[in-house]
């Protein structure tokens, strides 16, 4: 055996190995085996790096290499909310506070007072209306009431891609949200944004429009025309945007200052395949002012080939492989609302009127106020912990692998339009009323820009060069030198056999 491992050390590829085949003192011997340890030790630990960094992080998020146009993604949907919640003759909410403090207040008028509570902002907080027996629960007609006595958005003119649109309020839908009635444009139709199990109260959030050109996945279809809905823009610039010129004519009495501390309005801007949250994401536009949003879109895909790594490695998802119950495509913000959702009917045996729900799931009112406070609280705590292997699965809302998003800069200056239309129309009973005067302007700020691409980051043939790569710099190891090995355990003894009749060979 000796002298077969001398043929070995004489002949293969791998270096140092033939020091220990040649007849030399046992010194230098010791010294090449000290040398050969220290490089396949060194080796062995760089090749271990290379390993964890392939089996841990084989996904890296870079830019793309050429740029995207912006008739690739759709124009944000605008949400806008006023802050004024209702027709003071209709329903008066400081008038409600002042009668339940003084203990006159009808059934009807506690529950109109409940109602609001959930709308307004009053310092005190909701639990405010303390004298008066609280609803554990409301029914529909909650929304009837909202309904009835909500202000009319007054949106007088609007514009996009620089052509008037007739009727502005038609450009515009309703959707309840959890500041209570708003409205939307550029938004899916329901229908593409929740499954048929929801309930939805009349024609809100109703679009009558095609709305199958586009998802989030694939983009717009090839065939698709270029006036589709939803709306795309077709070049940058304020000109190209969207413009809306909000106007509300009300008494002075009608704001309501215990109800709304700030006037104006909220906005945000999204995806239209996302419902709007108003108390997380928001910019305002104050009364009389004049608002410009300027928006760069935030775009990530992924490439095929990672779709192929497990979920935990890639650390996002594709739609088609999570479903939710509410909602019909899946998104890290659906997920998460969808989670809320259903905390909160397990804990509390109903949802906040903003939720996604069935027909016969109940409507949470103020005397399960600190429930819900609670399942928020819950889960906020499943957020913290997500990284935790005890964590359930429905509560890890991970990323969209292709997602669309929009970052927003927005500045804004006071608006003395009074004074332009007193030029225009000689009027003395331009302030008999109180009238407010706002607009708002949405643009994209570039005609191109650059997204962003999750691809794997070592494919078999990184990490074989890699691999390869270091055992080449140590010992000069190859897949020749591996075939050598392999060759002289079987192949060699085989034919050493056969020609000489014994499985060593020649002995030199």
């Amino acid at each position: 055996m000796r002298n077969y491992f001398k043929q070995y050390c004489a002949s293969t590829s791998i270096h140092g190995f033939r020091y220990f085949g040649e007849d030399r003192s046992i010194f230098e011997k010791i010294w090449w085996f000290i040398a050969f340890v220290i490089c396949l030790s060194g080796c062995g630990v760089m090749i271990f790096q290379i390993c964890e960094k392939y089996h841990n992080t084989p996904v890296i998020v870079t830019f793309a290499t050429k740029e995207t146009p912006l008739y690739k993604i759709p124009f944000p949907a605008i949400t806008i909310c006023p802050e004024v919640k209702s027709v003071k003759r209709l329903l008066n909410f400081k008038d409600l506070i002042l009668k339940q403090n003084e203990l006159n207040l009808t059934d009807a008028e506690s529950k109109n007072l409940q109602y609001m509570t959930q709308l307004c902002e009053n310092p005190i907080g909701p639990l405010q209306v303390r004298n008066t027996i609280l609803n554990d629960t409301f029914t529909n007609e909650f929304f009837e009431t909202l309904d009835e006595v909500k202000v009319e958005p007054g949106f007088f003119k609007c514009s996009f891609l620089g052509q008037n649109i007739k009727n502005c309020e038609d450009a515009f839908t309703p959707v309840f949200t959890d500041e209570g009635i708003c409205y939307s444009f550029n938004i899916l139709d329901r229908g593409h944004i929740f499954n048929e199990l929801v309930y939805h109260y009349e024609n809100y959030h109703k679009v009558d429009k095609d709305t199958m050109s586009w998802n989030m996945e694939r983009g717009y279809l090839d065939n698709s025309n270029i006036m589709t809905y939803p709306w795309r823009a077709l070049l940058s610039g304020a000109s190209n945007g969207f413009t809306v010129y909000l106007l509300v004519v009300v008494d002075n009495e009608n704001i309501d200052f215990m109800c709304k501390q700030i006037q104006g309005y909220k906005v945000v801007l999204h995806s239209p395949v996302r419902m709007p949250r108003l108390n997380q994401e928001y910019f305002r536009i104050p009364l009389d002012h004049a608002v410009v949003a300027s928006v760069q879109p935030v775009v990530i895909t992924t490439s095929q080939e990672v779709k192929t790594f497990d979920v935990a490695k890639r650390n996002c998802y594709f739609p088609s492989e999570r479903k939710l119950k509410y909602f019909r495509t899946y998104s890290q913000q659906n997920c998460q609302f969808e989670c809320l959702t259903n905390i909160t009917l397990d804990s509390c045996g109903c949802v906040s009127f903003f939720m996604p729900r069935e027909n016969s799931t109940k409507i949470c009112g103020l005397g399960k106020y600190k429930c819900i406070k609670e399942a928020e609280r819950a889960l906020m705590l499943e957020e913290l912990n997500k990284f935790r292997d005890s964590v359930k699965v429905e509560f890890v809302c991970l990323p969209l692998c292709t997602d669309l998003s929009y970052n927003i800069e927005t500045s804004h200056t006071k608006w003395d339009w009074k004074k332009l239309v007193g030029l225009m129309v000689k009027s003395e009973n331009l302030d008999d009323y109180e009238t407010h005067a706002s607009s708002l302007t949405v643009y994209f700020r570039v005609n191109h820009f650059i997204s962003s691409e999750r691809h794997e980051l070592y494919g078999l043939s990184d990490f074989m060069a890699n691999f390869g790569g270091l055992l080449g710099l140590f010992t000069g190891f190859s897949i020749l030198s591996l075939m050598e090995v392999i060759y002289f355990l079987t192949v060699r003894i085989c034919c050493n056999v056969r020609l000489y009749g014994r499985w060593r060979g020649v002995d030199n």
